[in-house]
């Protein structure tokens, strides 16, 4: 147990470094506190004022990596938080609750938080780019609101005069009130990136069609970290305005959006004590830019930045890992050849050189065929004037493997998409279970028990192989909406007995971008079986794949859907896959279904050696 507990040694460093970090910046205002007590006239002060600032910042920056780091949504717009939360604050002090602090900072955060889950109802309807300039437009919305509402706002002046209690008036107190606070809400954000929802959170960065696939909402997340971190950002400006005793319209202004962003760069994206480092730096520049090259600020401040991305991507953070490479090539000390470059891992490979390999041999073993599973009824789908999918009917009995297959354009992927909802039909019905699920969202199809393989491998890549299927369990078990306990220590035993079944229990702790072609799809496998779906879809499995992969593909797809008694429906071009695999084989030309029966039906079948198996020979002999 003490082994598994133990952190490696860089992440010990890394730790090491922020820990004593952190000691150094507690020390500042005693110290300070002890200088002004000996010469009145000191700057010790103002560096208490600057140390406070610094903490204001880190957490208005830890709160916007929530989002980019740790969720992959890219904000422009996250000082409108910051300065909707000061000017909550700062307006509740004057007009109800002169001289207190904590009823002004607690209403500032319920203020910002119904505001920014209003907002993100609308703005997350669209993503990437869209999204990103959606909050820009908010920002620069409410900057001129805040500036020209003079009853409200005060206008350009903003809002001054805030009280603050007496026992806060010294600014060694002051900071470490501030500390306090900004300790807590980064203790919280912290359990919260550890805990099942963070695990969500983390899913949906990687990949957010497979976090669909495995039961994730993405969109009702994606709204939960857009409120979360917009109200940690609203508790960060009301910290502001009530040690500045102040707020204005330029909080909001498009330039203060960038503040976050930068000092994330520059500590390191998804790192979560970066973005404080990254504060503390940017805090430190300023003051010793400001002093004598005030002009200069920006320009220095953008090289360094530069300077960080393309020497440093992980930011100042990963400087620690940084030097450990270094020295480790310095050394010339050997690297783990744990995967090869090309991804595929030793153990095939090594295999590959030495067996020869063989077509697919046909499955000896019987499959009993149930009750209908998965019941399709004159499913169609059109894209303005192309017919993709006409009037299709299909029914997967349960404990069958079905095949679907057809020349390029057929419609057997968007077959796929219709029953998995990734795609929703014209006209038709899906019935799985007897449960009607046309045309449900794919986090609901999911539940219910229909895993999925893409054509292209959908696996979480930077996680590991461990945590992709830790967090499918999560997901369909509906752990993930719960923000404590740590995800990484849930259902490791039977993750691992999973990785075991399909052959990955030596790389549980690899990442799973590092595996082979084959291995990912072992992992979508996996996946499937961590959901605990009774119908799995896959999409020309052993696309990619070399002969040896394909074999090795295969008999394990065979195996566990035998051992799991899964249910499976796929589609495949290469016919020896087919008929060594299926036992039931539906033909689909134009969108149609065109023939259904047993493998050696179809295989005899003139009209399907004409329009398919013909082709390809036709294919082969050119």
């Amino acid at each position: 147990m003490i082994a598994r507990l133990r952190l490696p040694r860089d992440a010990r460093f890394r730790w090491s470094v922020a820990a004593l970090v952190l000691v150094l910046a507690v020390a500042v205002p005693p110290l300070s506190g002890l200088a002004e007590l000996s010469n009145p006239d000191s700057s010790a002060r103002f560096n208490i004022f600057l140390g406070t600032e610094a903490l204001v910042l880190a957490l208005w920056a830890v709160s916007y990596n929530l989002m980019l780091g740790y969720t992959g949504m890219v904000s422009f717009g996250h000082g409108t938080w910051f300065g909707i939360g000061a000017y909550a604050a700062g307006l509740i002090q004057l007009n109800w609750f002169g001289g207190e602090i904590w009823l002004p900072l607690l209403l500032s955060m319920v203020v910002v938080a119904v505001a920014s889950a209003v907002v993100g109802v609308i703005i997350l309807r669209r993503r990437g780019v869209y999204f990103s300039l959606l909050t820009l437009a908010i920002s620069q919305l409410l900057y001129s609101f805040a500036f020209n509402a003079y009853g409200l706002t005060g206008g350009d002046n903003g809002v001054h005069g805030l009280e603050i209690p007496e026992a806060l008036t010294d600014y060694t107190t002051m900071y470490y009130f501030v500390g306090a606070v900004v300790g807590l809400c980064l203790l919280l954000m912290f359990l919260l990136t550890r805990s099942p929802f963070g695990a969500a959170l983390a899913a949906i960065r990687e990949n957010r069609e497979r976090a669909r696939s495995i039961g994730i909402n993405v969109r009702a997340y994606e709204l939960a970290v857009f409120t979360i971190a917009a109200t940690f950002a609203g508790v960060a400006g009301g910290l502001f305005a009530l040690f500045q005793q102040q707020a204005f319209p330029e909080m909001m202004y498009w330039t203060a959006n960038a503040q976050p962003v930068v000092v994330t760069l520059l500590g390191g994206i998804g790192s979560f004590l970066g973005p404080a480092i990254g504060a503390g730096v940017f805090i430190l520049l300023n003051n010793l830019v400001s002093t004598n090259f005030a002009s200069q600020f920006d320009v220095l401040l953008g090289a360094i930045v530069l300077l960080v991305v393309l020497v440093v991507p992980g930011g100042l953070a990963s400087l620690p890992t940084l030097f450990t490479t270094l020295r480790a090539r310095f050394r010339q000390e050997p690297v783990p050849a744990e995967v090869e470059s090309t991804g595929e891992s030793m153990e095939h490979a090594d295999l590959a050189r030495v067996v020869r390999i063989e077509a697919v041999q046909a499955d000896p073993v019987p499959v009993e065929r149930g009750e209908p599973l998965l019941v399709v009824d004159g499913l169609s789908r059109s894209f303005g004037g192309l017919r993709a999918v006409q009037d299709v009917d299909l029914v997967v009995h349960a404990g069958d493997r079905h095949a679907i297959i057809g020349p390029n354009g057929a419609g057997k992927s968007t077959l796929f998409n219709l029953i998995t909802g990734r795609l929703k039909p014209s006209r038709g019905r899906v019935t799985f279970g007897g449960r009607d699920i046309t045309g449900r969202p794919p986090h609901v199809i999911a539940r219910a028990g229909i895993g999925r393989a893409f054509q292209i491998t959908m696996i979480f890549p930077r996680l590991t192989v461990m945590q992709n299927l830790q967090y499918a369990m999560l997901a369909h078990r509906g752990y993930t909406a719960r923000p404590f306990g740590f995800a990484n220590r849930m259902f490791r035993e039977e993750a691992m007995d999973l990785l075991e079944a399909v052959g990955l229990g030596d790389y549980a702790d690899l990442p799973a971008g590092q595996l082979s072609h084959g291995d990912q799809r072992a992992i979508e496998l996996a996946i499937s079986l961590a959901l605990g779906s009774r119908l799995v879809l896959l999409d020309e499995p052993t696309a990619g794949m070399s002969a040896f992969e394909t074999q090795k593909a295969m008999e394990l797809v065979r195996r566990v859907s035998q051992e799991k008694r899964l249910t499976l429906l796929f589609c495949e071009h290469d016919m020896e896959v087919v008929f060594g695999t299926a036992r039931t084989v539906t033909v689909m030309h134009l969108g149609h279904v065109m023939t259904e029966g047993t493998p050696e039906e179809v295989r005899a079948n003139p009209d399907v050696q004409k329009v398919y198996l013909g082709q390809l020979e036709e294919e082969a002999a050119v």
